[in-house]
């Protein structure tokens, strides 16, 4: 998570030392440092779009429609973004659009500002 999106005293999970099965308290640990997480991501877009609705003429719609155009990128209106194909320049081959790179020649792809 970016710097600026976590408070100043707040705690940073160490990584995990590989185990055969997570420990109940450890899930417990690791379900609320998600849902901080999600809270603090919730608040951080609420403040954004403030201050963005504050700063210019968009309007609640036109932030609506927005949210709906992207979710149908993939061509499912499911709440969600998900990885689509990407079809390498170079080889020609389709790699998941999770990795920027191909995974078969080695060309990385134009990485999106956002996203």
């Amino acid at each position: 998570m970016l710097s600026f999106m976590m408070p100043h005293d707040a705690y940073v999970p160490q990584p995990a030392q590989p185990s055969a099965q997570p420990s109940p308290q450890g899930l417990g640990v690791k379900l609320r440092e998600l849902e901080h997480d999600i809270q603090r991501l919730q608040l951080l877009n609420q403040a954004l779009w403030e201050l963005i609705r504050e700063r210019t003429n968009l309007t609640d719609a036109d932030f609506e429609q927005k949210a709906h155009e992207i979710d149908m990128r993939d061509g499912v209106a499911d709440g969600r973004m998900t990885e689509t194909a990407l079809t390498c320049p170079s080889c020609g081959r389709v790699s998941s659009s999770k990795h920027w790179k191909c995974l078969y020649c080695g060309q990385e792809y134009q990485k999106p500002v956002m996203g």
